[in-house]
């Protein structure tokens, strides 16, 4: 009797810095979807973000290792924060493919339904769409753009409770000396204030 793929799920960002959030995501995507993991990722070198104002990749990796270390599912991948190249996510499938061979494991990739309408803007999507399965969450009511049109029999759209909560309004109200708690784990919290990281 064949054994069923393990279903690992991928979810991938700048995590500057990771918060309450992304954690809330991806356990009810974990739970709804059966994975036996979800692997945080990094990016490095973000192809669509002014890098320049990002916080140095060391100091992201290690508050996604803090904030993740107490959920026996969750594991994080420096596969991007290695690379000397651009963080584009369908490099990393495929270099993820080679570590997690399809005949045990089935790649499951997480995104916002808002990047859904930035798809097209991505390297080789159409070629993503294939080399993985797209999951898409958010709340109800989202309305794919027509560019997006290519790529929505590949896409599978799941509702979830969002928490408003941005890495954005995190560092803003850091650097405005306000209070974060309850917004990032307090491992993370802790890093931040001892590396005095998102001062003015």
């Amino acid at each position: 009797m064949q054994r069923q793929p393990q279903r690992i799920g991928v979810l991938g960002g700048s995590f500057d810095p990771i918060h309450i959030g992304h954690l809330l995501i991806a356990e009810i995507i974990r739970e709804e979807l059966g994975f036996q993991k979800v692997l945080f990722i990094p990016a490095k070198i973000h192809p669509l973000k002014n890098n320049t104002q990002i916080t140095a990749p060391e100091h992201r990796l290690k508050m996604v290792e803090l904030a993740v270390a107490s959920n026996p599912y969750f594991q994080v991948s420096d596969i991007e924060i290695r690379s000397r190249r651009v963080s584009y996510t369908v490099d990393t499938i495929r270099e993820l493919k080679q570590q997690y061979p399809q005949s045990v494991y089935r790649l499951y990739f997480l995104m916002g339904q808002d990047n859904v309408n930035q798809l097209h803007l991505w390297k080789d999507p159409h070629v993503l769409v294939r080399e993985c399965q797209i999951i898409a969450f958010g709340r109800p009511g989202f309305q794919p753009a027509t560019s997006a049109d290519p790529y929505l029999q590949f896409i599978q759209f799941l509702r979830i409770p969002l928490l408003e909560i941005s890495a954005t309004e995190v560092r803003e109200r850091l650097r405005r000396g306000r209070s974060v708690r309850y917004m990032v784990p307090d491992p993370v919290m802790a890093y931040i204030r001892r590396h005095r990281l998102y001062r003015t």
